[in-house]
């Protein structure tokens, strides 16, 4: 037989258990009733921080929940962890998992079931690597909502509030809920940055930005088409509230003043507000919406004009 296959002798043992408990890895050994038979350094500093026993899988649990040790239970019933655990502990031979700890470390773990019943643990610390994906996930999500707003207003940009639009719409065929949306355009625009300077147009956006943020609900959304376009989405919300929301965005607006150098400007906004029909569609909505905005400027800006309903897509053709 080869001696690489040999019994292990006393001295080759006392190296092998010294080496596990110097790698870093957390190991672990518990017979076929659950008792504690081996704990490396690693484990007893996750688990066994200041006790004494008994040392049993359910009671060190206990003792770690008790005492802010081992692992993280994130509904803090340690009674129900241990009922969902035992049933799973020895369902197959072998199984791999990460679990966090109440030290803030992460280990993947390798779970084997032995010929005579016991249960070898040996987990990994993968805490750096956790950290790196957490990383890069923010980086993602940071990246993703960079791509979905406007850089000067910091509201959802056009293609995000058209993508809002269309949930929207799909909401509220679902539901036949009401929905209002409303087209909006800064009155004067080009005036503005001719007369005062493009900071100043700039300045009076993020104005209007945060002067709507204001005043919307938590489902309520507003994003920037373009230029000096915006797009309001109101769902559950009736024509008469839609318009007095809308009013009161513009009243906002209107406290807000423009400083440049010793030239003070105000500035207002039109819009277009219809309510969403049956099954009508984004085209046919922002069409409607569009035209009722220009009706407003048409008569004067600084003002909110409805606009017709759509007609019925299953009326004949004119």
């Amino acid at each position: 037989m080869s001696p690489f296959v040999s019994k292990l002798d006393d001295e080759t043992l006392r190296c092998l258990v010294e080496a596990l408990n110097e790698s870093g890895q957390a190991v672990s050994i518990y017979d076929a009733e659950d008792n504690l038979r081996y704990a490396n350094k690693t484990y007893q500093s996750i688990f066994l921080k200041g006790y004494e026993g008994p040392f049993t899988f359910t009671e060190i649990l206990r003792y770690g929940a008790k005492h802010g040790v081992g692992v993280r239970i994130d509904d803090g019933d340690v009674e129900a962890l241990i009922a969902r655990t035992l049933l799973r502990r020895r369902s197959v031979p072998r199984k791999s998992f990460e679990t966090d700890f109440l030290d803030g470390r992460w280990f993947w773990m390798d779970h084997t079931i032995l010929p005579n019943g016991w249960v070898l643990t040996v987990g990994a610390d993968i805490t750096a690597l956790k950290h790196n994906e957490r990383t890069l996930r923010q980086a993602h999500n940071e990246a993703v909502l960079a791509s979905r707003t406007d850089l000067l207003t910091g509201l959802p940009n056009r293609r995000h509030v058209l993508e809002l639009l269309d949930d929207a719409l799909a909401a509220n065929a679902a539901s036949g809920s009401s929905l209002c949306v409303a087209m909006i355009d800064i009155d004067r625009f080009k005036a503005i940055n001719d007369t005062h300077g493009h900071n100043a147009g700039d300045a009076v956006l993020r104005h209007f930005g945060s002067a709507s943020r204001a005043k919307l609900g938590t489902h309520d959304a507003i994003g920037r088409l373009g230029g000096e376009e915006f797009l309001l989405i109101l769902p559950n919300t009736s024509l008469i509230d839609a318009a007095r929301i809308i009013e009161q965005i513009r009243q906002g607006c209107a406290e807000g003043k423009l400083q440049d150098g010793e030239v003070t400007q105000s500035h207002s906004f039109s819009a277009g507000l219809v309510e969403a029909q049956p099954r009508e569609s984004r085209n046919s909505i922002l069409s409607r919406a569009d035209r009722a905005l220009y009706t407003a400027k048409r008569q004067g800006r600084n003002r909110t004009k409805l606009g017709l309903q759509a007609r019925n897509p299953e009326d004949p053709a004119d």
